[in-house]
């Protein structure tokens, strides 16, 4: 895939609607195009900025004014002048009976209801991250990159990272607990570089996304095309475990990675 390829996709990423041929072909140019990791990212920007950012303005007082003056005053009640001559035009489109008019206003009353309970149901930002977890989770196993350095050993992992991204992940050794490390990976996640620390959990994986910040916004459902996720925030970091693993399992995996840090902040 060449950028002029890519860019045909960027959009389609930046909404979440690759399909996972693409996607996996997609990633693989972006490990290596900076110009095209940066026109995906601004698009993410901007669609982020025109669904949480885009100013309301009310209509004019005067416009409703003029459009109400432009409508036929309504008939007196019980009042029909026979002779009067039928509406013509637009005009006409208006003359409705009572009837009509109580049924459009039905229709309306019921279009607005729809169009609020929708504007209720838009995910949260926390919900499109966890969606786009398990989407590069579901890439990395389907496109055979699930891991980029193999090894147990913790001191090997985490200075893997080193210049390939910005910050330094903490890889946990949690063994002991039944987790047993396996290595790690980069990922791209709305846009952004990303690393990943993969643990196992008898024939599971675990992916942990470490992305800097601290707050990614609520979480809803913990199940997500049948993966579960969690999500939990330490040292400036945002943590998100996914894994095909029982809900059972991964509770016990968070458990024992804040045990083993000491702390968590939610």
């Amino acid at each position: 895939m060449d950028c002029n390829d890519a860019r045909n996709l960027l959009q389609a990423c930046a909404d979440g609607e690759v399909g996972a041929a693409d996607s996996v072909r997609l990633e693989r140019h972006l490990e290596d195009c900076e110009s095209c990791v940066d026109s995906l990212r601004n698009l993410q920007a901007l669609r982020a900025a025109t669904r949480h950012g885009a100013a309301y303005h009310r209509a004019p007082a005067d416009l409703r004014a003029r459009i109400l003056a432009s409508l036929p005053a309504p008939a007196e009640p019980g009042f029909v002048d026979s002779g009067a001559a039928e509406p013509a035009g637009w005009r006409s489109w208006f003359t409705w009976s009572p009837a009509v008019n109580a049924a459009l206003a039905t229709i309306t009353a019921a279009a607005v209801g729809l169009s609020l309970f929708q504007f209720n149901q838009q995910p949260s930002e926390g919900d499109l991250t966890a969606n786009a977890i398990v989407a590069s989770h579901v890439r990395g196993l389907i496109s055979n990159r699930a891991i980029d350095v193999v090894s147990s050993d913790q001191h090997t992992v985490k200075p893997w990272f080193n210049g390939r991204i910005d910050y330094a992940p903490d890889v946990r050794d949690l063994g002991a607990a039944g987790f047993p490390l396996v290595g790690g990976r980069l990922d791209y996640v709305d846009g952004q570089r990303v690393a990943v620390i993969v643990y196992r959990r008898n024939q599971h994986p675990i992916d942990v996304f470490v992305i800097p910040g601290n707050n990614s916004g609520s979480l809803g459902e913990r199940e997500r095309q049948g993966y579960q996720i969690e999500t939990w925030s330490a040292h400036g970091m945002r943590y998100w475990a996914v894994t095909d693993a029982s809900a059972g399992d991964l509770r016990a995996f968070v458990q024992a990675w804040r045990n083993a840090e000491g702390g968590v902040e939610r």
